[in-house]
């Protein structure tokens, strides 16, 4: 048998005095043999109780006194792991709170209780020991010096645990120094990031939040990489910032986070004018359109759409946004009217006038493009003949820009002219001057708008017979822009012949042809001429000016006029001879017969016949006026049955100019014409 076991046998067996069991447990604690050392103690401890009763052990005291004994044997407990140290440690630093032993017992209790995961009652001791300032920074005194270790064991957990319990209570100041110090976790050093961050320590929170994340991918992670991103945006750090937010919105931990981070993720790409900043964006609209941030996601998404001019995807874009707010109504109001712009520009008319109907049922969100749309659907309803309507609308956007920023219209001149168009179409004339001379009045309105103005006010004048009116503003039309004067003059020669002064409507004519050349008023200013020539009876003139027509605008429609004029006049011709004939003719019955007989032949279907039966009695002769009127009635039903309906209407017209008598002739005549039209 050793030395060492002989003399733990001989402890065991009971032979040494008290005062040596007492020493050899102190020295016993030193030498680190707790279960030896605590053998001795609980000797020790019967012996004294023993005296304590007068039992006859001797006289002597001890030097240990019984609160060092039951501290060294806690001491002893906790090393060899003994059940329930923790709860009687904590009595008897209750009990001894004095001690020179009080303070290590319980440090050594709150890690006991850390080891038993009791972490609210370590924290609560933890915190207690700090307030009293208990420490374990002075070095243990004899026989403990061998567990300074042991008092330090739990100091870093304890300290993480301290951190979070603060951070989780909202002391971000008092958790951080605790974090630092304590124990390294992901969740403390997490908890450590959020505190760098709320204190404005944005560089420390980058760092730390990038710690924590590693290559994790849970919702803490993603939180982390999240801030880290924004912390690293306060620090100017961009280029970090905008990876840190992708490596977040690449999680699918919690889809709150991934929201935020896809949204500052855009932004970045949108202040870098990144090339993908339009597919983030989308996907962002399309997979949180109900977000408090769609509305900045469209507002920049819109807007970079609107700088490449595509008003299309500018659209679908902020339609995305499920619960619009104000300000990204007026984003779409501008998208639309722009839209509503386009297509006009296009002469998409029905396009433009639903994407300006859209607009405006938005409301007064832009006063600038509230006012615009509705000039766009004057505009629209204009172009397809709604003059009542674009009145309507061109009046309302005229008031409407009154009420933006700069107290009018971007196109105001235009929107005024096009109201004073709308009451022309209208018949409206008095409106259409009334309104044409506010535009004249306006600053800036440049020569040609004048002029086509003037030219307007005199058609107004003309239409209500007040021809003085007109011939005097057709004048100023054509002084104020020579250009438009072949128009003028042209509305003055007509305004000649309408008061009967034909000579000096074909004298105007000349003129303006001379001045006007190439006029594009050429075809129908020469049919003017021809129509002067005819009704003053120069009727060699008129065929010539109506043959030129057919040469020089073979496709104008003055030409077909021309054509269906030399027929009228042949035919008049015609007619003038064979009625100088009649007033020769002898009987009434004579006149009458062959009329009658061509009647029944057209009756019966026989138009060609009829005809034939007709022209010869013409070319022979009918005796009486009358008869050989109704002959040419008869000759223009069998055109017409024909389907000649242009001779038809030649023959009727020439007859119309040239009987002259008051019987039911003139009533054939006007029911046929009528027929004719129809």
């Amino acid at each position: 048998m050793t030395r060492k076991r002989f003399f733990w046998s001989l402890l065991l067996a009971g032979v040494m005095s008290g005062a040596q069991a007492q020493q050899t447990a102190v020295k016993a604690v030193a030498d680190g043999h707790y279960l030896g050392a605590k053998q001795q103690l609980e000797r020790f401890l019967d012996e004294k109780d023993a005296r304590a009763k007068g039992e006859g052990l001797g006289k002597s005291a001890p030097d240990l006194s019984s609160e060092d004994a039951e501290a060294l044997m806690l001491v002893c407990d906790y090393v060899l792991n003994a059940q329930g140290t923790a709860d009687k440690m904590g009595k008897w630093t209750t009990k001894h709170p004095l001690s020179q032993y009080a303070e290590v017992l319980r440090v050594f209790r709150r890690n006991l209780l850390v080891k038993e995961h009791r972490f609210a009652e370590a924290l609560k001791s933890f915190f207690e020991d700090e307030a009293a300032g208990v420490s374990v920074e002075t070095p243990l005194a004899y026989p403990l010096t061998g567990l300074s270790d042991e008092a330090y064991a739990y100091q870093e957990v304890l300290y993480r645990l301290a951190g979070e319990k603060l951070y989780d209570e909202g002391q971000y100041e008092r958790a951080m120094t605790y974090l630092e110090a304590g124990e390294k976790t992901r969740t403390s050093q997490y908890k450590l990031g959020m505190c760098y961050y709320r204190n404005g320590m944005f560089e420390k929170a980058y760092n730390t939040f990038v710690e924590s994340a590693g290559v994790d991918q849970d919702e803490m992670a993603q939180n982390a990489w999240l801030h880290a991103g924004i912390a690293a945006l306060q620090i100017k750090d961009k280029s970090n910032a905008q990876k840190a937010f992708l490596a977040a919105s690449k999680m699918d931990a919690k889809s709150s986070i991934r929201e935020q981070a896809l949204y500052n993720y855009a932004l970045t790409l949108h202040e870098q004018s990144s090339p993908n900043t339009i597919a983030v964006m989308e996907q962002f609209l399309k997979e949180f359109s109900a977000s408090q941030y769609a509305t900045p996601v469209s507002q920049c998404l819109t807007e970079v759409y609107m700088t490449k001019k595509d008003y299309s995807k500018a659209l679908q874009a902020i339609s995305k946004v499920q619960t619009p707010d104000a300000d990204t109504k007026a984003d779409k109001q501008k998208v639309l009217y722009n839209l509503a712009f386009q297509e006009l520009n296009k002469n998409h008319v029905d396009k433009a006038l639903n994407y300006a109907n859209e607009a405006i049922a938005l409301g007064n969100q832009d006063a600038e493009m509230y006012a615009e749309s509705y000039y766009i659907k004057g505009d629209c309803n204009y172009r397809q003949g709604n003059y009542e309507m674009a009145a309507r609308d061109l009046n309302t956007a005229i008031n409407l820009g009154q009420q933006t920023p700069n107290r009018k219209l971007k196109n105001n001149d235009y929107a005024m002219y096009s109201l004073g168009y709308a009451f022309f179409k209208q018949q409206k004339y008095n409106a259409a001057i009334a309104q044409f001379q506010k535009v004249l009045a306006l600053p800036d309105v440049n020569a040609s708008m004048k002029a086509d103005i003037y030219n307007r006010i005199g058609d107004c004048y003309l239409n209500m017979r007040s021809y003085d009116e007109a011939d005097a503003n057709y004048a100023t039309a054509k002084e104020t822009y020579h250009a438009l004067g072949d128009y003028s003059m042209l509305q003055q020669a007509y305004i000649e012949g309408l008061r009967g002064n034909y000579d000096k409507k074909i004298e105007i004519i000349n003129r303006m042809n001379a001045e006007y050349p190439a006029s594009s008023q050429g075809a129908k200013a020469l049919y003017e001429q021809g129509r002067a020539y005819v009704l003053s009876g120069k009727e060699d003139e008129a065929a010539s000016v109506f043959s030129m027509i057919a040469i020089r605008y073979p496709n104008s429609e003055y030409a077909q006029k021309a054509g269906e004029e030399l027929a009228n006049m042949a035919a008049n011709i015609a007619m003038q001879d064979s009625i100088a004939a009649a007033q020769d003719s002898i009987a009434t019955e004579e006149a009458k017969a062959p009329v009658m007989e061509a009647q029944k032949l057209f009756n019966e279907g026989q138009y060609q016949q009829a005809e034939q039966q007709l022209n010869k009695a013409i070319d022979d002769g009918i005796g009486r006026p009358y008869w050989l009127a109704r002959a040419f009635v008869l000759l223009s039903d069998i055109y017409a049955a024909e389907g000649r309906a242009v001779e038809a209407k030649q023959t009727l017209e020439s007859l119309k100019a040239n009987y002259k008598e008051e019987d039911d002739i003139q009533t054939m005549i006007a029911k046929r014409l009528e027929g004719l039209k129809n």
